[in-house]
């Protein structure tokens, strides 16, 4: 792992000089240690680049392929249609890997909220055999309130990673 101040470092360098590094490394005319590759990229994509800088940046992204690079031999080329569905590829699984413990929260708040559910039903029927309809019926709406609850929660913070999705993508498009 690089230090703070590396990654500091490359702040301070020109998107210029990050695409030349970046070409260097991608290309293998220089043995550069793919950690750096993976900062530079993380710091372009975090930057506003201009329309050229973003191209050269894509096509250095996109259009060399991983056995290449690791052979060292060249480049690979691309039709148009290939680069469209690569970028598009790419968009896509930047998209799920982000949020990942929201999501985890979402899916727990979910089993959670149905399992709750399952055992007031369960509380219910015990409870009827019983002939303790009044605990019965108490336990099954509030388990079935709190199972509620629960799924609104997780349903809200899939709301807001679908509003923040949404606002970026207008963003981008003006």
């Amino acid at each position: 792992m690089y230090t703070k101040e590396f990654l500091g470092s490359l702040q301070g360098e020109t998107t210029k000089t990050l695409l030349e590094i970046l070409e260097l490394g991608q290309t293998g005319k220089e043995k550069i240690d793919p950690d750096v590759l993976d900062a530079i990229i993380e710091e372009l994509y975090s930057r506003e680049l201009t329309e050229k800088e973003k191209h050269e940046f894509d096509y250095l992204i996109l259009c060399i392929d991983e056995s290449v690079i690791q052979s060292g031999k060249g480049k690979k080329e691309f039709s148009k249609a290939e680069k469209e569905q690569l970028i598009t590829n790419k968009s896509e699984d930047k998209e799920l890997n982000k949020y990942k413990s929201l999501k985890r929260c979402t899916g727990l708040f979910s089993f959670l909220g149905y399992t709750l559910f399952i055992i007031g039903i369960i509380l219910l029927i015990a409870l009827f055999i019983q002939e303790q309809y009044g605990m019965g019926i108490i336990g099954f709406i509030s388990s079935f309130v709190i199972a509620l609850l629960l799924l609104a929660f997780s349903d809200l913070i899939h709301v807001f990673i679908d509003i923040e999705y949404n606002t970026r993508n207008l963003s981008k498009k003006k």
